[in-house]
């Protein structure tokens, strides 16, 4: 295979990971913002609704998430289109979501932390 198909190839592998990884945070988030309040199982030691479970899920797949949109701005050459910013924040927008929940869940942990050890 010469290099133009190999680049080809990988292209493709990338924008499939991508889309499926794009999906996976729609629905997610869709379900952390409309889903239930009532916990799954409510005699489990740590009680969760669906929201806090898809969020949580969020939260574990920004790394991937962030490593897929380089991966989709990298290959497909979004640097030298006509819509540079746009395509850029497009691609990004669920690596951003993701990013925000993790950023999210650090605070509070850290805010927990601090208010258990230091404001008790």
């Amino acid at each position: 295979m010469n290099e133009t198909a190999t680049n080809k190839t990988v292209r493709i592998i990338f924008n499939s990971i991508y889309g499926i990884g794009a999906a996976i945070v729609i629905a997610l988030c869709g379900i952390a913002l409309f889903g239930s309040d009532q916990p799954v199982n409510p005699d489990a030691m740590i009680p969760l609704s669906p929201k806090e479970q898809a969020f949580i899920w969020l939260v574990f797949g920004t790394i991937p998430m962030l490593l897929a949109c380089m991966a989709v701005y990298k290959f497909n050459a979004i640097k030298n289109s006509t819509n540079r910013k746009r395509n850029f924040a497009l691609i990004f927008l669920p690596g951003f979501i993701c990013s925000a929940c993790a950023l999210y869940m650090v605070a509070l942990v850290i805010y927990e932390i601090i208010d258990y050890y230091l404001l008790r």
